[in-house]
């Protein structure tokens, strides 16, 4: 253990034995205010509470990074239908783009919503 957990620990010993503190905020450790993404990413693998919030980011990370790749398949399809002169099929390769990217947002707003999570769990614990 590094010389600063070591600290933050007996200091939340020594609170925890000169007040009448439950044994669960004890083991809780309180992340550091204003957390940047490094120190985020530090949190979420050092504390097995976090772990799951972490992984459900990193989740929809993946699935954000797919969508965009379905995205571009799909304009290069629109484009390539254009240029070919086939209208039936532009007019649906265009309705599938527009639910492949009503999909990427839907990802980024639950990615974003996750993350937020994970920093409200940071600012409790």
């Amino acid at each position: 253990m590094s010389n600063a957990k070591l600290a933050a620990l007996a200091a939340a010993l020594i609170l925890g034995v000169s007040s009448t503190a439950s044994a669960q905020s004890l083991l809780a450790v309180k992340s550091p205010p204003g957390m940047t993404r490094a120190s985020l990413v530090a949190w979420c693998k050092d504390h097995p509470n976090a772990r799951a919030d972490c992984r459900e980011v990193r989740g929809d990370t993946r699935e954000i990074r797919a969508d965009r790749k379905e995205v571009r398949s799909d304009r290069r399809e629109v484009r390539q239908d254009i240029k070919a002169g086939d209208k039936k099929e532009a007019k649906a390769d265009k309705r599938e783009l527009k639910s492949d990217r009503k999909d990427l947002r839907q990802d980024r707003r639950d990615r974003r919503g996750d993350v937020r999570d994970i920093r409200k769990d940071a600012r409790k614990s």
